[in-house]
């Protein structure tokens, strides 16, 4: 049997235990992807061995260094006019910009194909993610490819040299706009992180570890191999499985083989009346259970906060964003995008407005489309395809379009569960795509405190008044009180009156809706009868700190004048001893109290 392995990965390996030595190319990704699971696994061992990789990195880097001679970074000219030869055809030819576009995509895409196959020692490197990304190392040694505008999209125009032999004069006119971007982008790199991280702060401050259990039998579906679920509790029995089993990495592999997707709990959908319980929050990073008191709130928004000046300087920089990806989410915009849903959101999909039949797809005069959902009219931008079918049938909130969907809308038109996970799905990817794997709680609390609030429409029962913006939490006990169980078969139609995994209570029971319980092995369901018609609500990171009924918690945020008079006209309280820390911070006082002790 032949052992032989490159002398770098050698010395790495040597100093990592057997079980955790990497076998194949030894990637900064793998690396890392394997640290997290000894420090889970065996922290003691973890402590020891990172030592020991800091100690190689610090002796080879002092008796080493790094060199690079000119023939790790020489360009292969003929090899690159070969590749964008035909391109450079299909693009004189093109009619249309968006044509162009579609070329120059894939101008950029080969390029950066050609450069990964370079044999210089940098390719290594990149490859590796120890240094650089393709699109920096395809702009300095093969061909810039495309610029972006100032909207991030892609100018139509092919650039074909690099910057070390010297664009012409159209191609610097070309990335005008990007290096404008680029110089904006330097001077708000550190700035902009810091103010998102205190609106994250301000949202989540209230998440606190209040209480053991808070009987909840909800949670999350999830894989069960999927690494997201260790260091969490079962749910509900399954099978064999009972209810708050916790997942490690001993058992999750005996747990797959006998369910392939499991319920786990989350603080998403933690039902404790203020804060989070300690079994919804599952473990710490240290494999220990959280202490009542603390702040995982903070915790999670410093977690997010702590990447995005990296974010910020991969834009600069060209990023790791393809221009291929312009339906997905990238970065410090991209993270922005998401949490506060502007007005103006780019590249925003097209959801239908009502259930219905497509009865119609037309030419727009501006360009685009018109699709009709029975008689409703949904327009569809031209740089967005149309996804779906005359005759097609969909439910409101169905995806017509290409492009991102506006999380807000997807809370609006399929409830607050569908929209949590939604949020939590896409940020997390969006951090993987930057290199950072965050644990997925950081996520659903910060999805759970966004999307907590309720407008109420109608109210058969006279409960709550027309027009009304309450939280979720009264909204749940109000159904719930009064909430009776029947057959899945019998719940079209009706609205939930206890959540089940992904649908919150007061979510409406369509079609997918009822495919998706039965698909989950549910046989009955809790649905409340005269529930009130409700439209679900996502607050933007700037609005949700303005949401808290405590006023002084508010005083914390911005918007003061505005707060103080509302506090005045409507007579409100502040909870000294509530999960907000600012109350206590004013007053002076000790913190309060859950039902393990003092938080």
């Amino acid at each position: 049997m032949n052992n032989t392995q490159p002398f770098g990965r050698y010395l790495i390996n040597s100093r990592l235990p057997v079980a955790q030595r990497i076998g194949g190319p030894l990637t900064k990704k793998d690396l890392k992807t394997s640290m997290n699971l000894l420090a889970r696994n065996d922290p003691a061992a973890y402590v020891h061995t990172i030592s020991a990789l800091k100690e190689l990195g610090d002796a080879l880097a002092t008796t080493e260094g790094l060199s690079l001679g000119l023939d790790d970074i020489a360009p292969e000219y003929t090899k690159r006019n070969r590749t964008l030869a035909p391109l450079r055809r299909k693009f004189q030819q093109a009619g249309t910009d968006s044509a162009r576009q579609k070329i120059v995509i894939e101008a950029q895409q080969k390029l950066l194909d050609n450069v990964m196959a370079h044999p210089g020692s940098l390719t290594l490197q990149v490859r590796s993610g120890a240094r650089g990304n393709p699109v920096q190392y395809a702009n300095m040694s093969s061909g810039v490819g495309y610029a972006r505008d100032v909207k991030g999209g892609v100018v139509p125009w092919m650039i074909e040299r690099s910057y070390s032999e010297g664009l012409k004069a159209s191609d610097y006119w070309a990335l005008t706009n990007q290096s404008m971007m680029d110089v904006v982008k330097t001077q708000t790199a550190i700035s902009e992180p810091g103010e998102l991280a205190k609106k994250l702060i301000a949202g989540m401050s209230d998440a606190v570890v209040t209480e053991d259990d808070c009987g909840t039998r909800n949670g999350i579906s999830m894989l069960s191999t999927n690494p997201d679920v260790i260091d969490r509790y079962v749910a509900d029995d399954i099978g064999s499985i009972k209810r708050n089993t916790l997942i490690t990495p001993e058992n999750q592999s005996s747990i797959a083989r006998r369910a392939k997707n499991i319920v786990v709990r989350s603080p998403m959908t933690c039902e404790a009346a203020d804060g989070v319980c300690q079994k919804c929050q599952g473990l710490d990073e240290r494999g220990n259970v959280h202490q009542l008191g603390v702040n995982v709130g903070v915790r999670a928004a410093q977690a997010m906060s702590e990447p995005l000046t990296q974010f910020a300087l991969n834009a600069k920089h060209g990023g790791r964003t393809l221009a291929s990806d312009r339906f997905q989410v990238h970065g410090i915009a991209g993270f922005r995008q998401i949490i506060e849903t502007p007005k103006q959101f780019m590249n925003k999909a097209v959801l239908a407005e009502k259930d219905g039949t497509i009865t119609d797809i037309e030419k727009a005069p501006q360009g685009g489309y018109f699709v009709y959902v029975d008689k409703e009219k949904h327009y569809i931008a031209p740089n967005l395809r149309v996804l779906k079918r005359k005759g097609d049938t969909v439910e409101r909130g169905d995806i017509l379009s290409e492009g991102i969907p506006k999380p807000d809308e997807v809370v609006r038109h399929k409830g607050l569960g569908t929209g949590r996970l939604y949020m939590v799905n896409t940020l997390q990817d969006l951090y993987k795509n930057q290199g950072k794997d965050l644990d997925a709680r950081h996520f659903e609390i910060l999805a759970k405190s966004s999307m907590n609030h309720v407008r109420i429409l109608d109210d058969p029962s006279h409960t709550f008044i027309k027009g009304d913006v309450i939280s979720y939490n009264a909204l749940r006990n109000n159904l719930g009180s009064r909430a009776k169980r029947v057959a899945i078969n019998d719940a079209l139609g009706e609205t939930l009156g206890a959540a089940v995994p992904q649908y919150a209570v007061g979510t409406r029971i369509t079609s997918s809706v009822l495919r998706e319980l039965k698909r989950g092995g549910l046989r009955e369901v809790a649905v409340a009868p005269r529930a009130p018609d409700v439209e679900f609500v996502m607050k933007s990171a700037t609005n949700v700190p303005k949401m808290n009924p405590d006023w002084l918690a508010r005083m914390a945020h911005q918007g003061l004048k505005p707060s103080l008079l509302r506090a005045a006209h409507m007579a409100e309280k502040s909870d000294i001893h509530g999960t907000h820390p600012v109350p206590a911070y004013v007053y002076g006082v000790e913190f309060g109290e859950g039902s393990g002790g003092r938080y």
